[in-house]
């Protein structure tokens, strides 16, 4: 074999090495999902005062997480998300993971949802869920969260992950929520990745002879 032909199988192998080691994981949407920027840039804030979006130092992994408070006690939610991301990427009916680390103190029917939702471009939604099917079971230690789900039959405005402390129609109702370390990733089909692989495989057969 001459040395042009050793080199390009070598670049082949290394190409086909590091897609089945990185490319073949799964792809990561969230920016500060760990809020290891020190603040909540990237995220969408509707909470309203006196609810609060903050940083803090207690966090599950590394130096900060996110604190939503909640004390409006008439019912009233508290919301904040990682909205609209992987517009161009995520494709309808891709599998996703969404992952995140939380805990939460409640008083009087107050409660936190987890939600993902597939955009439309321009506004509304293809699909949505409650992750969990319910309130998130919580205590006043952090627990990891992993679910598994597919994008809806539109992700024009790309994908949601939400998150809602809310309060309940009670006088003292309040809704504290730490999350941390929030990730929604498109893992792709193992199909996919068996015939990359079985092409790398031929493709460098096919260079040894």
């Amino acid at each position: 074999m001459s040395y042009y032909n050793q080199k390009l199988t070598f670049v082949l192998a290394l190409v086909c090495a590091l897609f089945l080691t990185t490319g073949a994981s799964a792809q990561e949407l969230t920016s500060n999902g760990g809020f290891e920027t020190g603040d909540t840039s990237d995220w969408e804030d509707l909470t309203t005062p006196p609810q609060t979006f903050s940083i803090t130092s207690d966090a599950n992994s590394g130096s900060w997480a996110a604190e939503i408070f909640n004390n409006v006690d008439s019912g009233a939610a508290a919301v904040v998300k990682q909205a609209n991301i992987g517009v161009g990427t995520v494709s309808p009916g891709d599998l996703i993971e969404i992952s995140f680390a939380a805990k939460g103190s409640f008083a009087q029917g107050g409660v936190a949802f987890a939600e993902f939702f597939s955009e439309l471009d321009g506004g509304g939604t293809s699909s949505s869920e409650i992750l969990s099917g319910g309130p998130l079971a919580l205590t006043d230690q952090y627990q990891d969260f992993s679910f598994t789900t597919t994008a809806g039959p539109d992700v024009s405005g790309g994908v949601t992950l939400q998150f809602n402390a809310a309060t309940g129609a009670v006088p003292g109702s309040t809704s504290v929520l730490f999350i941390d370390d929030a990730s929604v990733r498109i893992v792709p089909e193992p199909t996919s990745i068996a015939l990359f692989g079985l092409g790398c495989l031929g493709a460098l057969v096919r260079r040894r002879r």
